[in-house]
């Protein structure tokens, strides 16, 4: 029962990145001044769905009750959940301004890229930590 929990909550992170690189195709395709440092945060983001999606394989094996590195990260306040909490604020301050209303309002030339290069550096560097962590414990489980 337990593998359940593991697995949704690595899924959750993963429809979390999912909606972090949906929002931010929309400012791809209206913001042409910040093309290169949105595409380096969605690189980062496909390479985290990749790792997570292994660690979500590895949550529904039968045997993944016993594996002491995947116990460790879905725990609460772990690293799955710290991911998530990272997540969720980078989706918070994309979707800034980017609700429906201004998008109607304003339409979708008036978007403005919310996040300066220096952000998106410290963003990256924490996706890449996480993504490290998630392959180290990956490795290490299935040895």
């Amino acid at each position: 029962m337990e593998a359940l929990g593991a697995a949704a909550s690595v899924i959750a992170v993963i429809q979390i990145s999912a909606s972090v690189f949906d929002v931010c195709r929309t400012y791809y395709t209206a913001v042409k001044d910040a093309r290169k440092d949105i595409l380096r945060l969605q690189s980062e983001l496909r390479d985290l769905e990749s790792v997570l999606t292994s660690v979500a394989d590895l949550a529904d094996a039968d045997d993944s009750e016993s594996l002491s590195t995947l116990q460790t990260m879905i725990r609460p306040e772990g690293p799955i959940s710290q991911c998530r909490e990272e997540l969720e604020r980078l989706l918070l301050k994309l979707q800034f301004g980017h609700g429906d209303a201004e998008m109607t309002r304003f339409g979708a030339r008036a978007l403005k890229w919310p996040l300066k290069s220096k952000e998106i550096d410290k963003v990256v560097a924490v996706i890449e930590r996480h993504k490290s962590l998630f392959e180290l414990a990956l490795t290490a489980d299935q040895m």
